[in-house]
């Protein structure tokens, strides 16, 4: 995989250049735009900040096969106009400033996938050795609540402020009522349960969706699979961008907005990952020491993987 790096800061370039080729890809950088079309034959990737969005995006249209890597540090608002209107850029990296590269790891899955093509990753793939998970049956109605309840006993055991253990149960809720109500369809692909949002339901087997809330001591993470599949692009990004105008979220085909700003609210990176017709998986992070104050406006990470 050939990547080429627009980025002026020369520091940050060679840090994310060394990242792409500790897994095998050859990196270019460059720190004047209109150097980026001359070395742009052959490559697979293009990675800028979203200070160059617009390049990016004409770069990855006038180029069919070649992918489209943001990051920022900034929040996402910006950013979302790019990945709203140009098909191939999927993924922001929210950097901590200017002078700093975006989290290595994050870059690396991202690097990773699009050169092999690698499936959903496991959970392990977002925390550090060592953390602790625990799983939540989801089968009915009132296992709503009790997961709620449990992920903010969950934080309380870290020792961490029960405002985040609030924040972190109003996401799963937010994730949950998604899951079992409006991610189920029958064999025609009608929506079951979508309807009526406040009916009790009892989902048959096949229906439930898995959740997990885990933490290394560093990140918190919750995620949550339904097995449909159901969510699309537009979906997420779309959906993101019309909240954070201040505009209605998107409730339609089920709620498949997920309540976008709630989700980005609570986290401080999201992945969406869709397996069409198999099922979706969503995870959120949020870093432990991050200033609550602060969480809103700051430079946060957006990814969405279809296949």
């Amino acid at each position: 995989m050939q990547v080429v790096i627009l980025e002026r800061n020369k520091l940050v370039a060679r840090k994310v250049a060394r990242l792409f080729m500790a897994m095998g890809a050859s990196a270019v950088t460059v720190d004047d735009p209109a150097a980026v079309p001359a070395v742009l034959d052959g490559a697979h990737v293009l990675c800028a900040d979203t200070f160059d969005g617009e390049l990016v995006a004409e770069q990855t249209r006038v180029r069919p096969g070649l992918h489209g890597v943001l990051w920022t540090a900034e929040p996402l608002r910006r950013s979302l106009r790019y990945l709203v209107e140009t098909p191939a850029i999927d993924h922001v990296l929210g950097r901590p400033s200017f002078e700093l590269p975006p989290r290595g790891a994050e870059l690396l899955m991202v690097a990773r996938r699009l050169q092999d093509q690698v499936v959903t990753p496991p959970l392990a793939a977002y925390l550090d050795w060592g953390f602790t998970v625990v799983d939540i049956e989801l089968r009915a109605t009132a296992d709503r609540d009790l997961a709620a309840a449990r992920i903010q006993d969950f934080v309380g055991s870290l020792a961490m402020p029960k405002r985040i253990g609030d924040m972190f149960a109003e996401l799963a809720h937010e994730l949950i009522m998604n899951a079992m109500y409006g991610a189920p369809v029958d064999r025609e692909g009608r929506p079951r349960y979508a309807a009526d949002r406040r009916a009790v339901i009892v989902l048959d087997e096949q229906e439930r969706p898995t959740l997990r809330v885990a933490s290394d001591g560093v990140r918190l993470a919750l995620q949550i699979r339904d097995p449909f599949g159901r969510l699309e692009r537009r979906h997420v990004f779309e959906g993101l961008s019309r909240g954070l105008s201040g505009g209605e979220l998107d409730r339609s085909h089920g709620g498949a907005g997920l309540g976008m700003l709630v989700c980005h609210n609570a986290s401080t990176a999201l992945f969406f990952d869709v397996a069409v017709n198999r099922y979706t998986e969503v995870t959120a992070l949020f870093e432990l020491d991050t200033n609550l104050r602060e969480l809103r406006t700051r430079a946060k990470s957006l990814h969405f993987w279809s296949h």
